[in-house]
């Protein structure tokens, strides 16, 4: 059993929904913001799906992704090469788990 209540918990990952403002990718030495499409809580996991149409006629290597928090700050980053076709949609899924342990 953890010493968070399950209510306190679900209100917290509701204000880091809140707090989440934007997702960019890097390809090469540039930031590209997204569209984000989605973002939700769902049980102990924030989900946020975003997605990148200016890169959708090249092709490229995503080095990276971040997510911008409401202030400016860097929320969260991951360093990781994904290769895509021109012709190919971009759509970068981030499942965040808050909990206890």
């Amino acid at each position: 059993m953890g010493y968070f209540q399950s209510a306190f918990l679900a209100q917290r990952r509701s204000d880091w929904l809140r707090w989440l403002h934007s997702v960019e990718v890097l390809v090469g030495s540039s930031w590209y913001k997204g569209t984000i499409n989605q973002k939700k809580v769902d049980g102990e996991n924030i989900i946020v799906i975003a997605t990148f149409p200016q890169l959708d006629g090249v092709s490229a290597t995503i080095t990276a992704s971040r997510i911008i928090a409401l202030d400016g700050n860097v929320a969260a980053y991951q360093s990781r090469a994904v290769a895509k076709a021109a012709g190919q949609g971009t759509l970068v899924k981030i499942k965040i788990p808050l909990r206890e342990v």
